[in-house]
């Protein structure tokens, strides 16, 4: 489980900078993101006086990657002003609202997204969460009704944002299924449940594997 630690908070890096301690973490990172976000993670227990070194010998990398990014993402829109949502035809209109605690409620076509600042920073974390709990819902129902064509019976279901996959099965016939793709068409969706149940039968990809794919999907 990953923290954030208060631990951190009186260093002065500037906006879009934070320090994350992650019990994952083996040794100080930098992640810098395309929105310009600068993030340190550190193992636990790791000290103040460690954390500022390090961020002062990689502060001249830092700033030239963040520059970068940001000069490549000249005049894109930071944060969305719309959300479409392939898989289930919906398109929502995402209006930014004035709050001290953050949170996300859907009203008709419109995605009232409450936070105290209107900062990628905080803003897609809160919008990350939202999708993961709508998408849950949906896959979960889809699920279910490829699961009664298919005869293939996953033992549980997780929702999560993985940045390298699409889905994948435990051992234990645990489907692990990526929000994102409630972002992609309708068939695309049903194409990575339907993959990630075959797996249940053939915990590889083998001939028999792609033949029961293509048997429950031709196309």
């Amino acid at each position: 489980m990953d923290l954030l630690q208060n631990n951190y908070d009186d260093f002065s890096l500037g906006d879009g900078w934070r320090v994350r301690e992650s019990n994952r973490a083996r040794n100080l990172r930098i992640q810098v993101f395309p929105h310009g976000g600068v993030e340190i993670v550190v193992p636990p227990r790791t000290s103040k006086k460690a954390v500022q070194g390090f961020i002062n010998e990689h502060r001249d990398w830092i700033v030239k990657t963040r520059a970068d990014f940001l000069d490549r993402r000249q005049g894109e829109m930071l944060l969305p002003e719309e959300i479409i949502l392939q898989g289930i035809g919906e398109t929502l209109r995402v209006v930014y609202l004035d709050s001290e605690s953050s949170r996300v409620r859907q009203n008709g076509d419109d995605l009232l997204v409450f936070v105290a600042n209107k900062t990628p920073e905080d803003v897609w974390p809160v919008l990350q969460s939202w999708l993961k709990r709508k998408a849950r819902s949906h896959l979960s129902n889809s699920l279910t009704a490829l699961s009664r064509d298919t005869r293939l019976f996953p033992s549980g279901l997780q929702v999560r944002l993985q940045k390298t996959r699409w889905g994948s099965c435990s051992p234990r016939g645990t489907l692990s299924l990526n929000a994102a793709v409630f972002l992609r068409p309708p068939e695309e969706l049903r194409y990575v449940i339907v993959h990630e149940l075959c797996h249940l039968r053939h915990m590889n990809h083998s001939q028999r594997f792609w033949q029961l794919v293509e048997r429950v999907e031709p196309d």
